[in-house]
């Protein structure tokens, strides 16, 4: 399984918050860039990049801060927040993302979101499946939908989608543990697609379980913030 570290940003620095709840964000000392060089020298190879302030605060993407990050180091960065439309999308990819990650533009205009697919590649764009009280939640987490999520990554499988990334929204930020029923319901239902998943991460031991129940790709983010895992475990692990 792969390890992926997240680095939310919001005006250059690196924050986290729970349960995309703006008023927990806290913001820690290490700088977006310095972290990128921490995760590449521990074995990190994806990095999963916030960007906050667009995704929740319809700020202008900040692309200049994810081009001196794709410049510094040499880690895939798979950026996310706030991008609307294919400019947005294709202004990433000209400032450094390896990919992107869209949640709102599939519900909003699904042709456009398979236009993205076919234009940048299916393997270079990710379907966001963010979930609370059992449906989508979209426009950085603000808004409740009724769509079913199975049902949403049904209708993209079927037109080609090779990524996915799934959040239970209710445990991102929380270092609650892993909704792991709901990641073995996805992987049976869809066992060809490239899952990863984030939120809730306590320790190592849930990256070890995320592996044996058949995980693809398993976010981490403040559980390493907060010291519950270290670097040296974060290079045991994919040493194994």
């Amino acid at each position: 399984m792969n390890l992926v570290a997240s680095i939310y940003i919001k005006d250059n620095k690196t924050v986290n918050i729970k349960s995309g709840d703006f008023r927990t964000l806290k913001v820690y000392p290490e700088s977006p860039i310095d972290l990128l060089s921490k995760f590449e020298s521990a074995g990190i190879k994806d990095v999963y990049v916030v960007d906050l302030g667009s995704a929740k605060m319809h700020e202008k993407n900040n692309f200049n801060l994810l081009e001196m990050m794709s410049e510094f180091s040499k880690t895939n960065i798979n950026y996310s927040g706030g991008m609307r439309n294919s400019e947005q999308v294709s202004n990433a990819f000209i400032n450094g993302a390896k990919k992107v990650t869209l949640g709102s533009m599939p519900v909003y205009d699904k042709h456009l979101f398979l236009s993205c697919l076919t234009t940048w590649g299916y393997k270079k764009i990710v379907l966001a499946v963010d979930i609370l009280n059992k449906s989508l939640r979209i426009n950085g987490w603000k808004y409740q939908t009724k769509i079913d999520p199975i049902n949403h990554i049904k209708y993209f499988y079927k037109k080609g989608l090779k990524n996915i990334k799934v959040t239970d929204i209710s445990k991102d930020g929380t270092m609650g543990g892993p909704p792991f029923p709901l990641y073995r319901k996805i992987i049976k239902k869809f066992p060809n697609i490239n899952l990863t998943t984030g939120g809730g991460i306590r320790s190592i031991k849930d990256l070890i379980k995320l592996k044996d129940i058949g995980v693809h790709n398993a976010i981490f983010g403040r559980a390493f913030y907060e010291g519950k895992i270290t670097l040296d475990e974060i290079t045991n692990f994919l040493k194994k």
